[in-house]
């Protein structure tokens, strides 16, 4: 019961403050020093070797590797179209969406990813929103992206710049002028976020210093090294000739010593030029391009094809995450302001990339086809969708040849009907069926005619069996049926049946057989 008591009163200080319980203000963030009103950023590299200043992150940009998977990286992005959706299907919803792809045209909004896509490498970008007045409506005159450095945050994870002035608390910018695009943090207490370079900090640093001890190797054992003799009682200028001496070989193509002084030439030892260093410097492009691109196959050789394949897939996850993360900020700080603005209370529209490759036009024939056999039609905006514009629908073509009649509208079985059954219609219609039949007819309506009230059904059923056993012209239709099942069975075993292209007189008679 008081644990009951303790939850309730719990969510009753929960609902009386909707304030956030662990927030970082007031220095309640014990991951970082408290040393004044702006944050610092977390990030170790920054705080022990770059003194708070991203600034050490610059040189690695350098770097040939960093350069072009960040390159790729990027323009995996920038180099799809993007779409315009609008927030709800009504024509305000609409009208938002078309004043939303207006500006983003006019803004060059490719350019603009671009430059707020570094915030990958470094953690965070910020951008400056000029805005305009065209009639009754806002939009974006330009979107500056600005030096993060110049910037700081606050507890409160409001944006700040630093100025000459105003190094220690910075001025404080309005939040609905500045569009701030973090990632790569795995928590929201850090609004500088976590970017790339940190994880490539050091995979650098290890190359650089790589290849400085790589070109000393190459220079000290490229050629053999020189080394000279001395006499015991030469003088310190005798020396200095002969290490002058020494020294010119490198350059000179011939050399002169004193007399009683030797020079001779050392060999590196084998495999002393390269020591691992062409290793090292492969393993570090290699975690370069996994920091960046998750992945090494479209950046370095030797891969199979299905290796390749998955890692592609690998690569259009990450492609699709930076596009989506980067739209996502875009609509949920710039648009969904502004359009707030103009358009209240509709639903804001969003700007998307379309991050999807076309669909293999071969496979999508094959598989239509497939679908169009069981039954299924495609509709014209799925045409357009699949295979684009310059498609129009044709009519079906006439399965009748020029000239000839249309086949008459039946069963199967009667379009495709053989000489046994012509034969045996033939048979039943030159024994006169009609004449055969009509007797028995006659006998079994004077029968019912005559049924005294009161008889009952077992006497009718008596009357009728002793009616069928009795010889009567009904003899006749029994027969003429005989005759046909006969004439049948006989065309099946000679083995003789006509069609159409037999008969050259209009009938299915069977050869040497006698019409009854």
């Amino acid at each position: 019961m008081a644990r009951k008591t303790s939850t309730m009163r719990l969510r009753s200080v929960r609902m009386r403050n909707p304030m956030e319980l662990a927030g970082i203000q007031g220095g309640r963030d014990i991951t970082r020093p408290w040393i004044g009103p702006l944050l610092e950023p977390t990030d170790p590299i920054l705080r022990t070797r770059g003194g708070g200043s991203f600034d050490i992150y610059k040189p690695i940009l350098t770097d040939p590797q960093v350069k072009s998977v960040m390159t790729q990286r990027i323009s995996a992005v920038t180099s799809r179209e993007w779409e315009v959706v609008p927030g709800e299907d009504t024509a305000a919803g609409k009208r938002a969406a078309d004043w939303l792809r207006e500006e983003l045209a006019g803004l060059k909004f490719d350019r603009l990813t671009e430059k707020m896509l570094w915030g990958l490498f470094y953690g965070y970008s910020v951008a400056e929103q000029m805005y305009r007045r065209d009639g009754r409506l806002w939009g974006w005159e330009e979107i500056r992206v600005r030096d993060r450095v110049r910037f700081r945050f606050d507890e409160d994870c409001g944006l700040r710049l630093l100025t000459l002035s105003n190094m220690l608390t910075g001025e404080e910018m309005p939040p609905e002028k500045f569009w701030v695009f973090s990632t790569g943090a795995d928590h929201d207490d850090e609004p500088y976020g976590l970017g790339l370079a940190h994880w490539l900090y050091w995979p650098v640093w290890f190359k650089r210093n790589g290849l400085k001890l790589w070109l000393i190797a190459l220079d000290k054992f490229g050629m053999p090294t020189a080394r000279g003799k001395y006499p015991a009682q030469a003088t310190e200028e005798e020396q200095k000739t002969l290490l002058e001496a020494v020294l010119a070989i490198r350059s000179e193509a011939g050399i002169i010593i004193p007399e009683g002084m030797d020079i001779e030439l050392l060999s590196a030892p084998a495999g002393a030029s390269s020591l691992d260093y062409q290793k090292l410097h492969d393993t570090m492009d290699a975690a370069i391009s996994k920091i960046v691109l998750s992945q090494t196959m479209t950046t370095d050789n030797g891969s199979s094809r299905s290796q390749a394949e998955v890692h592609d897939d690998v690569g259009d996850a990450v492609k699709k995450s930076d596009a989506d993360l980067v739209c996502q900020s875009f609509n949920e700080g710039p648009v969904a302001r502004l359009c707030e603005f103009n358009f209240p209370g509709v639903a804001p529209p969003r700007v998307w990339r379309k991050m999807e490759d076309p669909e293999d036009t071969t496979a999508a024939v094959d598989r239509d086809e497939k679908l169009h056999r069981i039954g299924w039609q495609m509709t014209e905006d799925r045409v357009k969708e699949i295979y684009g514009d310059g498609y129009e629908r044709t009519a079906p073509p006439d399965p009748t040849p020029p000239g000839e009649n249309p086949p008459e509208a039946g069963f199967a079985e009667h379009r495709h009907e053989s000489a046994l059954d012509r034969l045996a219609a033939e048979i039943i219609a030159e024994g006169h069926a009609e004449t055969a039949v009509e007797p028995l007819f006659a006998d079994i309506a004077a029968l019912l005619g005559s049924i005294a009230p009161g008889t009952t059904l077992e006497a009718l059923r008596a009357r009728l069996d002793a009616l069928a056993a009795a010889p009567s012209d009904g003899q006749a239709m029994t027969d003429l049926l005989t005759e046909a099942s006969f004439a049948a069975r006989l065309a099946g075993e000679l083995g003789a049946v006509v069609d159409d292209s037999e008969a050259t007189d209009g009938s299915d008679t069977l050869p040497g057989s006698v019409a009854p």
